[in-house]
């Protein structure tokens, strides 16, 4: 999101996260509705953090694709601290 300076970017941190959600969702949402695509001919992908991404939209609005791949996503961020991985 560089491309649009840090005040963007920093529109949907932290307590806003759930800005970035909407808006994939809401661009999925205008492709179809205006004939570009149609949930069964839409997928997403993402990995890391586009996996949390993907797999919110999948879980919020799951009307909306096809199809989901979700790779290595950071999901369970309440205890990320946690976790092993390197």
């Amino acid at each position: 999101g560089g491309e649009y300076g840090p005040s963007w970017h920093q529109a949907a941190l932290k307590e806003k996260r759930h800005k970035a959600f909407e808006d994939f969702e809401a661009v999925a949402a205008d492709l179809i509705a205006i004939g570009v695509t149609s949930p069964s001919r839409l997928g997403i992908q993402g990995g890391s953090n586009g996996g949390m991404l993907v797999a919110n939209a999948m879980v919020r609005q799951p009307s909306l694709f096809g199809a989901v791949v979700c790779e290595v996503p950071l999901l369970d961020m309440r205890r990320y601290n946690k976790l092993l991985a390197g």
